[in-house]
């Protein structure tokens, strides 16, 4: 995998407009806790005998491999993530800040 600078293009006027009229809604942090549990547990239904198909995963350079542990390892002593050996995962990928002008 190759890792490609992109310039990111500029946010249209009108959604600008939007972010900053509602800019109170989001927090600036994420809390430290996760939000109370809710009644009904959300869950994905499987077909019975149902296998995932057998795909290696994307290759990460090492700095990107460094930078998935440490927040890996952040949001797990964060306890918003588990350890899980579901046999389902999806590819990580990252993408820049963008510079504030």
């Amino acid at each position: 995998m190759n890792v490609v600078e992109k310039e990111v293009q500029p946010v249209p006027k009108a959604v600008e407009a939007i972010l900053k009229e509602f800019a109170d809604v989001m927090p600036k942090e994420l809390p430290k806790t996760l939000p109370p549990r809710r009644e009904v547990d959300h869950a994905i239904e499987l077909e019975p005998g149902a296998k995932p198909p057998a795909k290696a995963p994307y290759a990460m350079a090492p700095p990107e491999l460094e930078e998935l542990r440490k927040q890996l390892k952040q949001l797990l002593d964060a306890g918003y993530i588990q350890p899980s050996k579901a046999p389902y995962g999806a590819p990580v990928l990252f993408q820049k800040k963008r510079r504030e002008h």
